[in-house]
């Protein structure tokens, strides 16, 4: 019963805090009114610059602008789920750099313990490197708008099957999300123990609490899955080979703009690899 109360009374508190999907958020700053492709071309440049660089300062600036761009469009960055413990793992991932790395000038020595000035900066660089991607990952999502995304990537010859795919998939990982969320909390109420103890039991316990979670869930996708093939061929889709839109998306001034920073970035991207 103590166990029972403790699971029911942390995933109320879970519940309280108030974290939000990473789905697209609605909102009216620059990162929003972008165009999605855009925003795509800058996510890909951003990501494959953090790898090429080999500076941590370019590094953290690049993170401190991701940071300012969370505050700009107004998101809240910390209400995410999952992004503690991403700032978690990259607080591991750097503290093991500057545990195994030994090169360098000796800042701190105690014991087996030895702090180098090469093992600081490596652990800047890759903590702050798996942050940068996260970040800018987060910030493609929860500012770009399924719809536009899939009209943009069909008015450059993707079909629409395929966009209709994407925004499907887009569109029912929230829900998946909470029928979870909803499946945990339902079998929480019945007496359903998920801490697991004894390693001789883990194995075992861990596969019939998966085929308890799993079960339900794949249930629920199942019938949405259904309801939506059944309206699919209610509303004939498929039959032209070409289809309208209710909103379409054009480029900016903006757009134009954020295009010709994109090309300096390239620039000067293509100058540091050389």
């Amino acid at each position: 019963m103590t166990s029972d109360r403790r699971q029911r009374s942390s995933g109320a508190r879970h519940a309280a805090r108030g974290h939000c999907r990473i789905a697209y958020r609605p909102g009216n700053s620059v990162l929003h009114r972008l165009h999605p492709l855009v925003k795509a071309l800058w996510l890909l440049w951003g990501t494959v610059f953090v790898f090429i660089v080999s500076d941590p300062k370019v590094v953290v600036i690049v993170l401190g602008l991701a940071l300012a761009s969370f505050s700009w469009a107004g998101l809240p960055l910390l209400q995410v789920r999952g992004m503690r413990l991403f700032i978690t793992t990259a607080l591991v991932l750097g503290l093991l750099q500057v545990i195994f790395v030994r090169e360098g000038a000796v800042l701190l020595e105690a014991g087996l313990l030895r702090v180098t000035l090469a093992g600081l900066a490596s652990g800047i660089y890759v903590a702050g490197r798996f942050l940068c991607v996260i970040l800018l990952s987060y910030l493609f999502v929860m500012t770009t708008d399924p719809n536009d995304l899939a009209y943009s990537l069909m008015r450059v010859g993707l079909p629409y099957r395929y966009g209709f795919a994407l925004i499907t998939a887009l569109r029912l990982a929230p829900v998946f999300e909470q029928e979870g969320q909803i499946v945990y909390n339902a079998q929480l109420a019945r007496g359903v123990r998920y801490d697991v103890r004894g390693l001789r039991q883990a194995p075992r316990r861990f596969l019939t609490l998966a085929r308890q979670f799993f079960l339900p869930l794949l249930v629920s996708a199942l019938s949405k899955v259904d309801a939506l093939a059944v309206s699919m061929e209610g509303r004939c889709f498929g039959k032209y080979p070409s289809r309208t839109f209710l909103r379409e998306v054009h480029p900016s001034r903006m757009d134009w703009l954020a295009i010709i920073l994109l090309g300096m970035g390239l620039f000067v991207t293509v100058m540091l690899k050389v």
